[in-house]
């Protein structure tokens, strides 16, 4: 399957939007990610290219820096001549200056650093990278700082911080209130998107924390855990690593996000993913999901998929056949629904479907209804939406 790019931090109003909308960036001293623009992102250039590099005549590095107009500068400007081009430059230079700035901080500069982005918006790339970045390299010195700031840069600080000293980084949100832990700043979530980035397994465990202590975001934490998993490029792996998952509705969910981003790309190898997992809830959530993307993609080819898988395997992915197409055309997905042989799976298909059915044409539905030979109680599921 093709590799799916970085994905940066975000941080907005919303917290799950505003992250999943957002950029990462790891801020090495040696080197700065490739970005992405799947979640609303601004690109920035691969590694050598943010550094301005060129190569010599015999195609070495030669450690000089490009400008946009076609002129070089020595990698060692002056730290206030890289601050002017951030401020005043066009957006090449804005951009290879900002990729620079982050190279050369340390917790000494760091404060003085800050000035330059201190005026931006702190939804904005810059802001947001500079605090990881600064995290990464500071730890709790930078998250304190923002609680001086009227801005939402302590999350970001700690995800920075997480991602390279998650031991530290937890035992400081650890000591944080409940309500430090959950309010306006954002600090779970930089906790979740720092520890997916230091390793998935530590930001899944996250995720089941949260879980156990009632935190209602808990899966779609587990989300953030599947995207870095994800970044990894390897599906064996991704399958280990959601099957050695708690059983229950996080291992669910994780399941359901992986089969989903494998579908986007390719739901037959989506398809045949899900079928290598091990038997029980999670492949059949990872099987549904997969045909719900096909079936969005094309209907008349997850259809026949369907017809030539296992007995065991059609139940699964009828469901989520049936949950897609019946957007499409009602009638024709609760009619998929009901060929569901299990009958609690085919329950709750019916409930899922007959409400799109019942919000879209209530009289053809209650026609449907009246001949379903449903329960009454099913039916009041439906047109209750309870």
């Amino acid at each position: 399957m093709k590799k799916n790019v970085l994905i940066h931090l975000a941080w907005g109003l919303i917290a799950v939007v505003t992250f999943v909308t957002g950029q990462r960036l790891a801020s090495s001293s040696e080197e700065e990610q490739e970005t992405s623009s799947e979640r609303s992102s601004t690109t920035f250039p691969t590694r050598r290219a943010a550094r301005g590099e060129e190569n010599d005549e015999n195609g070495n590095p030669s450690g000089r820096r490009s400008r946009a107009d076609g002129r070089t500068t020595n990698g060692d400007l002056p730290l206030t001549e890289v601050a002017t081009h951030f401020k005043t430059g066009n957006l090449v230079e804005r951009r290879l200056a900002f990729a620079e700035i982050l190279k050369r901080l340390t917790p000494e500069n760091a404060r003085e650093l800050r000035e330059l982005v201190a005026d931006l918006p702190q939804d904005s790339p810059e802001f947001r990278e500079f605090h990881y970045a600064w995290g990464a390299v500071a730890g709790q010195d930078a998250v304190i700082h923002g609680k001086e700031t009227p801005k939402r840069d302590m999350a970001a600080a700690l995800a920075g911080w997480a991602s390279k000293d998650p031991t530290s980084a937890m035992t400081y949100f650890d000591s944080l209130s409940p309500a430090e832990q959950n309010n306006g700043a954002l600090m779970k979530w930089g906790a979740a998107f720092g520890l997916a980035d230091a390793d998935p397994s530590l930001a899944a465990e996250f995720a089941a924390i949260r879980a156990e202590g009632g935190d209602k975001d808990a899966a779609k934490m587990i989300n953030i855990a599947s995207a870095a998993i994800l970044r990894n490029d390897d599906p064996e792996q991704a399958a280990r690593w959601a099957s050695d998952l708690p059983g229950g509705e996080l291992q669910n969910t994780a399941f359901r996000h992986l089969a989903g981003e494998y579908a986007k790309e390719d739901p037959n190898q989506a398809v045949a993913w899900a079928s290598d997992l091990p038997a029980g809830e999670g492949r059949d959530h990872a099987l549904g999901t997969s045909f719900h993307h096909w079936a969005n993609r094309n209907v008349q080819e997850a259809a026949k998929a369907i017809e030539a898988l296992p007995a065991p395997d059609r139940d699964a992915a009828t469901y989520g056949y049936a949950t897609s197409v019946v957007h499409k055309d009602p009638a024709i997905g609760v009619e998929w629904a009901a060929n569901i042989q299990d009958p609690d799976k085919r329950n709750r298909a019916l409930v899922d479907t007959g409400r799109v059915f019942y919000q879209r044409d209530q009289e053809a539905a209650r026609q449907w209804l009246t001949e379903s030979g449903l329960p009454e109680a099913t039916v009041q599921e439906i047109t209750k939406g309870k």
